[in-house]
């Protein structure tokens, strides 16, 4: 503003002021969208439990099949020095395995079983006995396995080019 003739200073206190306006909300559209955004979260939360409950074809399996990268001569050798070799369960399945091996060719005569106890609790799994030579549950000493696993969840294997490769992926039989 140029003051010059005839032009008046505003009084102090009275002056325009240009007003910013901020964005202005419609409350109704807000409100709406809001609870349509709710309704379809629910709609797709409702659908998907629906869904998990009524279908068994839905299975989540961590890991591979098979248990490989074992060296099979390696491995028979270090059995037959120290004994059967226990592996824990690395997928959370509470499924440790028992490898052993008999005779002196590693592309044979492997044993492969899970360690737990068939029909009885998680807890209960077999365990290498080396003064007797054989496996005992954990939860009665009294009951007794052979070295090669008979009476516990045979797990099959191969030799591939050298690689002994166990089937660790199967059913759980209760």
């Amino acid at each position: 503003m140029i003051l010059g003739k005839g032009t008046k200073r505003p009084k102090p206190g009275k002056e325009k002021l240009t007003r910013a306006h901020g964005i202005r909300v419609n409350v109704v559209k807000a409100t709406v969208v809001g609870v349509s955004g709710i309704v379809v979260a629910l709609a797709c939360l409702f659908i998907l439990l629906s869904v998990s409950k009524s279908s068994d074809s839905i299975e989540i399996r961590l890991g591979d099949d098979d248990f490989r990268g074992i060296d099979a001569t390696n491995l028979a050798n270090e059995i037959s020095s120290n004994g059967p070799v226990l592996f824990p369960d690395l997928v959370g399945r509470k499924r440790p395995i028992w490898i052993t091996h008999a005779g002196n060719d590693p592309q044979t005569d492997w044993f492969a079983f899970l360690a737990q106890i068939p029909e009885q609790a998680d807890s209960c799994i077999a365990q290498w006995d080396s003064n007797n030579s054989n496996f005992f549950n954990s939860c009665d000493s009294k009951n007794t396995f052979p070295p090669d696993g008979t009476g516990l969840q045979q797990l099959t294997w191969q030799v591939v080019e050298g690689e002994l490769r166990v089937v660790i992926n199967t059913e759980k039989k209760n």
